[in-house]
């Protein structure tokens, strides 16, 4: 005879609430107004824009709606505020997101002004993202700033990089 597991009312609650949750989510995918819903959230505080980059990591939006997206999800990736950066990289490596190689051309053409800003987080969180969307070419063209760099904290990230994930 085997026992029936014995649950905590804490966990009990989590479940309950992460069912509530996905019901929540099947509806509002339904909702005609969704794309500009995330746009708003996106745009908002630090809560709200985790709240849709959440959502955003396990959809797959259209190559429309991905065009308006990537460039305000790479900028939170990239950007020095790390509130919602590792979510913001989340979706821009889900294999969803990169379908049509629309974050590759999005961050291409955005790179050249992330590596004018010589600002240390800026190149840290950047080759971060490359590291995990494994754009070499974009990869070593910041480490070539960082290696060239009068800032010894941007050089740092070159020695920690190339070290760390032998780029």
């Amino acid at each position: 005879m085997t026992m029936k597991p014995i649950y905590s009312k804490e966990w009990i609650t989590v479940n309950e609430d992460d069912t509530k949750v996905r019901v929540s989510q099947f509806y509002f995918r339904k909702t005609n107004d969704l794309f500009e819903q995330i746009l708003l959230a996106l745009n908002d505080d630090a809560a709200e824009q985790a709240t849709a980059l959440r959502f955003l990591r396990n959809e797959c939006p259209s190559a429309s709606e991905l065009e308006v997206l990537a460039p305000v999800i790479i900028n939170m990736a990239v950007n020095e505020n790390t509130d919602n950066s590792i979510l913001a990289r989340q979706c821009l490596v889900n294999s969803a997101f990169n379908q049509n190689r629309t974050i590759r051309k999005k961050l291409t053409s955005m790179f050249d002004d992330f590596l004018k800003s010589d600002n240390q987080y800026t190149y840290r969180r950047l080759a971060e993202l490359l590291f995990f969307l494994n754009y070499r070419d974009l990869r070593k063209r910041l480490m070539e700033k960082c290696k060239n760099s009068k800032d010894k904290n941007i050089v740092n990230i070159y020695t920690e990089f190339t070290e760390q994930y032998d780029f």
